[in-house]
């Protein structure tokens, strides 16, 4: 099987750590174009593939007609649908970032063009692929846990990321993206794909900005009038920050990345904690939580009726409740991992892909119906934490498709 050629939408961080796949496997994986918007990250772009077409909007690649075996959208949340649905429309298989969209109503319009052109399309809920949550999945489907009675889940940022990227970063503004879409779509897809395709059928959520409140007494920015400059955990002298510089960030990210703003007076408007309850259509419970102060990390509870499964770091136990029993699966017992970022999960997905649009089978990875539906239980989370309500998931599928149909 030879190399395919993509072109790259966007070439941020995510984009460089995925693209790294075609520099490390250059015989399965050949970047033929990057379009990019920021004119730092086009240089970046031509010192790392030198061989690539440049180009300064994904409209002007598409205006080349430069032909490519695939596309990869990995710019921002909101330019997803412009940049996937004309891919769609010339028959381009394609991988997507997650989330799939900002909106329903372009998630929506994402599914429609791909319900057109059913090529391989891949969104990177890159935690299907981790052996943790694969083994997960195999108890669930043999059915040793019985009937699923509760899903129990969290995800905790580390504090220095979140400070980085949502109170520092482009992250910041809810405007430009939900933390709960850009962070957790993939633990709520997790969920979802547990289920086994029943629905979300209502969600409540609490959550807010009580650990990160604005502070009065310090300036907005790293300085020497800050009382609290050699004592904050996040300040020049804990993250090194100025190091004897106003600021010392790589230069393709200087635009969007501000590491001397406060933490706390940032002008971010994001949660720093949230927790979503969910019913299912069957009624079967589940519970997810983010929070942002501590060390990073991910946990996975599956009730069934009979046994539950535990997932965290790379382990996944087993406790049966009659008669009891409670082991560990060893090793051997295991899906074998994959190199690369996301545990793994990552390259697990590019050679999914790969091998999708060379057989012409479907991917693995989460459909594109099901990458919307944990966009619709994200909003649907929002929408509850917001208005203090209970909100029944149709709803926001309804408002959506009479959006679509009244455009």
């Amino acid at each position: 099987m030879g190399a395919l050629s993509i072109a790259v939408f966007g070439f941020g961080g995510r984009a460089e750590a995925f693209t790294r796949y075609a520099l490390e496997y250059p015989d399965q994986i050949v970047v033929k174009a990057i379009a990019e918007t920021d004119e730092s990250r086009r240089v970046r772009a031509a010192e790392v593939f030198g061989g690539a077409k440049i180009f300064d909007s994904g409209a002007a690649f598409y205006d080349s007609g430069l032909p490519v075996d695939g596309v990869w959208v990995l710019s921002s949340d909101k330019t997803h649908a412009g940049l996937a649905i004309p891919a769609l429309e010339r028959g381009l298989p394609l991988i997507c970032e997650k989330p799939l969209a900002t909106t329903l109503e372009d998630a929506y319009r994402i599914c429609a063009a791909h319900e057109k052109n059913p090529v391989p399309f891949v969104i990177p809920h890159s935690l299907r692929y981790l052996p943790r949550y694969r083994k997960m999945k195999e108890c669930v489907e043999s059915g040793m846990l019985g009937r699923i009675m509760h899903i129990h889940s969290y995800e905790s940022i580390s504090d220095r990321h979140t400070v980085s990227y949502y109170r520092r970063g482009p992250g910041r503004l809810r405007s430009d993206t939900l933390f709960l879409m850009a962070k957790c779509s993939h633990d709520l897809d997790i969920i979802n794909w547990m289920m086994g395709g029943v629905k979300a059928k209502s969600v409540a959520s609490f959550g807010g900005q009580d650990y990160f409140k604005p502070k009065p007494d310090v300036p907005d920015r790293c300085n020497e009038t800050c009382r609290e400059l050699r004592t904050c955990p996040f300040g020049p002298y804990s993250t090194q920050i100025l190091a004897g510089e106003a600021v010392k960030i790589d230069a393709d990210t200087e635009a969007v990345f501000d590491q001397t703003l406060c933490a706390w007076n940032s002008g971010s408007d994001q949660v720093d904690h949230q927790t979503v309850i969910i019913e299912y259509d069957d009624g079967t419970t589940a519970d997810f939580t983010l929070r942002c102060f501590d060390r990073g990390g991910r946990y996975l509870h599956i009730a069934g009726s009979d046994a539950a499964a535990m997932g965290t770091g790379g382990d996944v136990r087993l406790v049966k409740y009659h008669p009891h029993s409670d082991r560990m699966f060893p090793p051997a017992e295991m899906p074998a991992a994959c190199d690369g970022p996301h545990g793994g999960g990552d390259w697990a997905l590019i050679g999914d892909w790969r091998e999708a649009v060379l057989t012409g089978r479907q991917p693995h990875s989460a459909t594109v119906q099901e990458s919307a539906e944990a966009v619709a239980v994200c909003l649907a989370a929002d929408t509850a934490m917001i208005e203090r309500r209970v909100v029944q998931v149709e709803e926001i599928r309804r408002k959506a498709l009479s959006s679509i149909r009244v455009s």
